[in-house]
């Protein structure tokens, strides 16, 4: 949806600019410093975000690879990203983008095609999807039968989406097609007038829609596909005693959740096994949950493929991780060099103003990483939802409403910014306060909200320093669980952010007006 959206209302508008980045747009468009540095300022809030999605994607593929723990992945990840940017910045390369591309989805496009032949079925995982979902529905009924699977267990797995709402569903589609629209590395990179032609523009957003159209059809066969091989495992009846080395494996990396624990001992996965109810020495599938990060990369060695048909998968995840960071880092740098040098910005890109931004920007999005305890979706599209409800709307009315004026770009900035990053923000990272302050919009049960009163009684009633710290961190994760307006998640604040950054930038346009040229009409 962003990449069409792209390609139909973007692109061949902002090509008539002569910039190279978004930073530059908002120069050339809005004049004066401030709309630039703030534009700056949401791209590199937004860039955190996802570097740190990035970052653990790398993180869980140097795991697999390299059989390390998360915290070696991370910092791995990092120090090689860093290394990449530094020689790119320093030593002229090929443009070998079109070769890794290529290679890329070589790579990722191995064990999708490879997943049906070893199930015996024909390698068109497209064409014989449906055949897959309904052989999926037979063996997990079967499961059910055999008392290896139970309906509760089945539900989350079968309807993800499903367990959100309506409203939730399309705060998430709404934050990930204008975070996209408005992506700066997108706009930068492969729009700008100073990268392509207007046609141009648009025919590389078209691409990339097929592109991506393609790719995450194949995805959605491939996830079916790795989930009827979990579900063969776990049906030909795998004693607690006797867990497969792949799922132990799996397990110890902590991708997977064995009977409540996380471990590389069989012996302590079986003695967990053996306290969870109804549990009669068999694994279930009620017994294993996987993380919604870990599961594409666990279910294939789970399933009983060789490693050399899933090793390329995870070398490509880590290899992507790489180039997407790379370019995250190099969009952000560009754009914030766009408006400091004159001539080419990637010849001023390693100053040490860029070299400070960048370690700034990775560190912040290293700690991110490795102590926020969020995994790849949320980072993900909580950092597009602060791009998009902070640089959307003054974006789309800077490109199709010649009466917006600066002020009114910063006010759409601030405002859309300061809704959604303060949603976001509180109910991440200070749940407690923010439902002390904003609890009467919460959807929370009555229910809930008693037990939030008792353990808020709880710690004002500890004494020791020992009861403080328990009591303090029982309040916290189940405040984490209540705190919300009106049910939503963090990143669905968009709902609330674009509307208000798009009523604020027209009505202070309107109120403090600036008219400008516009390029594409002085050229014609």
């Amino acid at each position: 949806a962003g990449l069409a959206l792209l390609a139909m209302a973007v692109a061949p508008r902002f090509a008539l600019y002569p910039v190279r980045t978004i930073a530059g747009f908002f120069t050339a468009r809005y004049g004066g410093r401030w709309p630039r540095r703030l534009a700056l300022a949401i791209a590199g809030i937004g860039s955190v975000g996802l570097l740190a999605a990035d970052l653990r994607g790398g993180a869980l593929a140097v795991q697999g690879v390299f059989a390390t723990d998360y915290a070696t992945g991370v910092a791995s990840t990092s120090v090689a990203l860093a290394t990449v940017w530094l020689l790119r910045s320093l030593l002229p390369a090929p443009n070998g983008k079109g070769v890794i591309f290529a290679a890329l989805l070589v790579m990722v496009f191995i064990p999708v095609f490879a997943y049906p032949i070893y199930q015996g079925r024909l390698p068109l995982p497209l064409f014989i999807y449906g055949y897959g979902l309904d052989d999926l529905a037979t063996l997990e009924q079967n499961m059910i039968v055999n008392k290896l699977a139970d309906v509760r267990s089945l539900k989350p797995m079968t309807a993800p989406f499903l367990q959100l709402s309506m409203t939730n569903f399309a705060g998430f589609v709404l934050a990930l097609a204008l975070g996209f629209a408005a992506l700066p590395y997108l706009l930068g990179r492969h729009i700008s007038q100073a990268s392509a032609a207007p046609g141009a523009a648009v025919r590389r957003a078209a691409l990339s829609v097929a592109w991506v159209v393609w790719f995450l059809l194949a995805l959605a066969a491939f996830a079916v596909f790795e989930r009827i091989g979990v579900a063969e495992a776990i049906s030909k009846g795998i004693e607690t005693a006797a867990i497969p080395t792949a799922m132990l494996d799996a397990s110890g990396r902590g991708w997977v959740n064995l009977c409540g624990i996380t471990s590389y001992s069989g012996s302590e996965v079986a003695a967990a096994c053996a306290k969870v109810s109804g549990n009669r020495g068999f694994l279930r599938l009620q017994d294993v949950a996987f993380s919604s990060d870990g599961f594409a990369l666990a279910a294939p060695s789970i399933s009983g493929l060789p490693g050399y048909v899933f090793m390329p998968f995870w070398l490509a995840a880590a290899i992507a991780a790489l180039v997407t960071g790379h370019a995250i880092m190099a969009g952000l740098l560009a754009a914030d060099a766009e408006g400091r040098h004159k001539g080419s910005v990637d010849a001023a890109s390693l100053d040490m103003r860029s070299v400070f931004l960048a370690v700034a920007v990775l560190l912040a999005a290293l700690i991110l990483a490795m102590i926020g305890g969020l995994e790849i979706p949320a980072l993900f599209s909580e950092g597009l939802a602060i791009i998009a409800a902070g640089l959307f709307p003054a974006l789309l009315l800077g490109l199709f409403w010649r009466r917006m004026s600066a002020a009114g770009a910063v006010a759409a900035m601030l405002t859309g910014v300061a809704v959604t990053g303060a949603y976001i923000a509180g109910v991440r990272f200070f749940p407690v306060q923010m439902f002390d302050w904003t609890g009467v919009l919460s959807d929370a049960a009555p229910g809930a909200v008693r037990k939030y009163g008792q353990l808020k009684d709880e710690l004002l009633a500890a004494t020791s320093p020992d009861m403080q710290v328990a009591a303090s961190s029982a309040l916290w994760r189940h405040a984490g669980g209540i705190t919300n307006w009106w049910g939503l998640k963090p990143a669905a604040a968009v709902l609330m952010g674009v509307p208000a950054g798009i009523i604020a930038g027209i009505v202070v346009s309107l109120v403090k007006p600036q008219r400008l040229a516009d390029p594409g009409e002085s050229e014609l």
